[in-house]
């Protein structure tokens, strides 16, 4: 009897979680708020239900989803899957692959359906391939108010230096790589910056990371960064003990650390903290470890770079660096000046739209805006 009216009682609650929703994503239509002189959804979900900060956001967030994954919340209603699993289960499941993913969480627990979910992105299905990239690890922080303060001098000492907003996920990686530097910072010794634990296939080179008696799961991105500079002790499944070597030389590494003064190469960084070396042609494009092919990075801007967000050509003395948004802002500003000389012309926008965006994929990256102006017309004509 009791387990029967527990069980009601699970369904009743997942029924009105799903009921929540609904209510939710009304009010956000019709933004309730206004008409009871609140800033937002988040202040009226914390003054009227009760919710605290993140948890209002996070409710929001799932009610959003269902709005568009009607398997997930007829299972939700009909007290299928508990409103924890709906939530891990919206962070990948898209409308074509949200019946998969309900059936897959179908008889697990809420440990069981984390597991499922972890090292997947939205679009995946169950059975897609994992990409430890896509995991999060969620560390929860509790702190005297002495502590608290402090973090958040730090983290505004760091994002000053940085001159951008950092994530949380940038701020303690930027921390934990000032901690784990060699002793003496700002004295280059030409030792491997990374004398962390990691293990490469050498057959398909996926990585894994020891972190205090744990292995983790690294992206391609981790590994191609770590082997910039990285001290190598050679197969651990051998009984013989290999010699540790070191790719960068340390008396280059020295002539590197010396001639970039200390700081991050980027333009527009120029940190001091958490410096590591990259080479500028890539070790797997046949890049070598002369100086020239060398350059100091810090922890930030090296790991940007190897996720595809931050370009870097040219050697040592001409270096040519481009950050993946400035170049997409470039491209937009060139589109809009185009279509403004083309409609200045007489070009009807059907027209010189799609003739735009013909010259843009005939002449391939960063074309002058005159020789863009002068393709667009050739094919308006046309």
């Amino acid at each position: 009897m009791v387990d029967r009216e527990l069980r009601k009682i699970a369904r009743r609650r997942a029924a009105l979680d799903a009921e929540e929703a609904r209510w939710l994503r009304e009010a956000e239509r019709c933004q309730i708020w206004r008409e009871l002189g609140m800033v937002s959804a988040l202040d009226y979900m914390e003054r009227v239900l009760g919710y605290a900060p993140r948890t209002a956001q996070e409710r929001l967030r799932i009610a959003r989803a269902l709005g568009e994954l009607p398997v997930l919340t007829e299972a939700l209603a009909g007290g299928e899957l508990a409103y924890s699993a709906i939530r891990e289960l919206t962070r990948v499941a898209m409308p074509s692959t949200e019946a998969a993913w309900c059936e897959a969480a179908r008889g697990k627990n809420l440990r069981q359906i984390e597991e499922l979910v972890a090292d997947h992105k939205p679009g995946d299905r169950p059975d897609d391939p994992r990409d430890p990239e896509a995991r999060m690890h969620v560390v929860r922080l509790e702190m005297t108010a002495e502590t608290y303060a402090l973090w958040r001098q730090a983290r505004q000492s760091l994002e000053g230096e940085r001159g951008a907003s950092l994530s949380d996920d940038e701020v303690v990686a930027a921390m934990c790589g000032a901690v784990l530097a060699d002793k003496g910072a700002g004295e280059p010794t030409g030792r491997a910056k990374f004398q962390i634990a990691m293990i490469v296939c050498e057959r398909c080179r996926a990585g894994w990371q020891e972190g205090a008696g744990v292995k983790v799961p690294v992206a391609s991105a981790v590994v191609a960064r770590a082997e910039c500079d990285a001290q190598h002790v050679g197969s651990i499944d051998e009984d013989r003990v290999e010699r540790a070597h070191q790719d960068v030389a340390p008396r280059v590494a020295r002539l590197v650390w010396r001639r970039d003064g200390g700081r991050c190469r980027t333009p527009g960084c120029r940190s001091s903290r958490s410096l590591e070396i990259h080479h500028i042609v890539h070790r797997a494009r046949g890049g070598s470890h002369a100086a020239s092919n060398l350059i100091l990075l810090c922890s930030a801007c090296h790991a940007a770079h190897h996720n595809g967000k931050l370009r870097i050509a040219g050697t040592a003395d001409q270096l040519d660096v481009e950050r993946a948004h400035v170049g997409a802002l470039q491209t937009a500003v060139l589109r809009t000046q185009a279509k403004a000389a083309l409609l200045g012309l007489g070009w009807k926008p059907a027209v010189a739209v799609p003739a735009i965006e013909a010259a843009m994929g005939a002449l391939g990256a960063a074309p002058t805006l005159e020789r863009l102006i002068f393709e667009s017309l050739r094919r308006c004509a046309s």
